[in-house]
């Protein structure tokens, strides 16, 4: 049997082990989250144990689960419902994002106290959601006018956000002059030494204003830390400060470096060739999303590579507490997401490598042929997250030990 907390450790030697500790906790805390955390232990399985043909081709988000949807403002400044999580991006089959996406259904409806034969049953009907979308062969969006349950709730909150209270949560008090942003050693951090941050601050004030309409629109107050998510958690990442001129108003942005996609080391699919892993996110966002949020960009800085983009009070998920125990209701919330994985597919089909609509519909027409294999094999992989956690969560006091004493004693070197 391998040895799932080795694994972890291993895919994470390259990230900020400071953070780590943090990440390692958060995945303890449910099977969920474990999930989230862990999308290479996923893809690892899967290349060894799928038990269906999928000669398909189709720039796939990488790591589809419930969480990896939420509200945003694109550029227009609408707001939009939509996969917002490309990281791990990459042209694979499709059943692959399908098949990650249902078993993360079948563990979030587990921690709603929802019963396996209920959740099989929304695993069916969601497949079907998923092929009636792909057989009409138009990507459509999602318009909060026509959003029902607890989507339609998450929109109508997202359009009238209060803003103030989003600005008062992340701007330190008594600094009107020059405002700053808050540290409170949680998710925001100082940078130090000064002579970085100071050079951070001027690289990404410089990236602003050329994607400006006019030159010296932007102004960069401040930047700190910002640890966020989960899997992402170790990675480089910042929140900046930004005063825009025009609008004169108060903007955040957040920036994440971009690695190398989990999936890698297990596809066959010829990649195309990327100038950096920003501009593979980026590219495969692009293709997918009906708009992308605003500000989107790839930044580079000191050798690595960024994905930018504006954080907003508008940014939120759905709330599944009110999923608890209502299988109706989770299937509702997770209906919409489905069909907008087809949309993504659709929407980003024949466009590099990728396959077209049609050929996309004619895997969707031999479904008989994969889908009993693929709600399976998810149904099956819910229970080994179920047994990897407890042998991670076994593992992890010892885990944050060794780190925290390591990071002990690099301080006092």
């Amino acid at each position: 049997m391998r040895d799932v907390t080795a694994a972890i450790v291993a895919f994470n030697q390259d990230r900020q082990a400071r953070f780590l500790p943090n990440k390692y906790t958060l995945m303890a805390s449910s099977p969920f989250r474990f999930y989230r955390g862990s999308c290479h232990l996923f893809y690892q399985d899967l290349v060894g144990a799928q038990t269906w043909q999928d000669p398909t081709r189709a720039w796939i988000c990488g790591d589809l689960h419930v969480e990896n949807f939420g509200t945003y403002r694109g550029r227009n400044r609408l707001v939009y419902f939509d996969l917002n999580d490309f990281d791990e991006a990459a042209l694979a089959p499709v059943t692959w994002e399908i098949s990650r996406f249902i078993s993360s259904v079948y563990l979030l409806g587990h921690q709603l106290n929802i019963n396996t034969a209920e959740l099989t049953l929304i695993a069916f009907s969601l497949m079907e959601s998923y092929l009636q979308a792909i057989h009409m062969g138009k990507a459509f969006v999602l318009e909060r006018e026509h959003s029902s349950g607890i989507l339609k709730t998450l929109m109508h909150a997202a359009n009238t956000t209060n803003n103030k209270a989003f600005y008062q949560a992340r701007i330190a008090p008594n600094s009107k002059r020059q405002p700053t942003l808050l540290t409170n050693d949680k998710k925001y951090f100082a940078i130090k030494p000064t002579a970085f941050k100071h050079a951070l601050i001027a690289a990404f004030e410089q990236h602003l204003n050329q994607y400006a309409d006019d030159l010296g629109q932007f102004k960069v107050y401040d930047v700190v830390i910002r640890v966020a998510g989960t899997g992402s958690v170790g990675l480089k990442r910042y929140m900046f400060l930004v005063y825009h001129h025009q609008q004169q108003q108060l903007l955040f942005f957040d920036i994440k470096q971009a690695k190398p996609s989990s999936l890698k080391p297990y596809l066959s699919l010829p990649q195309p060739t990327w100038t950096s892993e920003a501009e593979r996110i980026h590219t495969i966002q692009h293709d997918c999303a009906y708009m992308l949020p605003a500000w989107y960009s790839d930044f580079q800085f000191q050798g690595d590579d960024y994905i930018v983009k504006e954080t907003q009070p508008e940014e939120s998920k759905m709330n599944f507490a009110l999923c608890q125990g209502k299988p109706k209701k989770l299937w509702r919330a997770c209906h919409d997401m489905v069909r907008l994985m087809a949309y993504a597919q659709l929407r980003s089909s024949a466009r590099g490598l990728t396959n077209s609509s049609d050929e996309l519909q004619a895997f969707a027409n031999d479904h008989a042929a994969w889908q009993m294999h693929l709600i399976d094999y998810s149904q099956q992989y819910y229970h080994q997250v179920l047994q990897d956690y407890q042998h991670f969560c076994h593992d992890v006091p010892s885990l944050i030990d060794n780190l925290n004493s390591n990071t002990t004693k690099s301080r006092k070197k």
